[in-house]
């Protein structure tokens, strides 16, 4: 799966990294699949428990104790409100889903500049040779 990623979210920064068997937690709590989920959440038909359990897992995912992940998220979600839950934790399905933002596909390949036109005296054509 993907690595653990650093998200500022209203819990604080922390990592998140959603495994396969943290992605069938949350599609056991939620009844929703992964893309279906960060569907949901994008067009605003979400529930507070799927973001409650997408961030728990998610901070259990990256290596933090169950019943830490739990407190924070609980007591965050209890303080602030829960719009601002919405895009951490569609962060976090994303990048479970398709990446890190910031890591491109394939390998980076040096551009060499084009060479320029052999040019002789009477113009732009290319000298004939024998």
């Amino acid at each position: 799966m993907t690595r653990a990623v650093d998200l500022p979210w209203p819990g604080g920064e922390h990592a998140f990294r959603l495994g396969l068997n943290d992605l069938r937690t949350i599609q056991q709590k939620t009844d929703c699949g992964p893309e279906f989920l960060l569907h949901k959440l994008k067009i605003g038909q979400w529930y507070a428990d799927e973001l409650y359990e997408v961030l728990r897992v998610g901070l259990i995912g990256a290596g933090m104790n169950h019943v830490e992940a739990r407190k924070l998220v609980q007591n965050a979600m209890e303080r602030d409100p829960l719009i601002g839950f919405k895009v951490p934790a569609m962060e976090v399905l994303s990048n479970t889903l398709f990446g890190p933002a910031d890591d491109p596909v394939g390998e980076d390949i040096p551009v060499e500049p084009t060479p320029e036109p052999e040019k002789t005296a009477s113009g732009n054509s290319a000298p004939i040779t024998d």
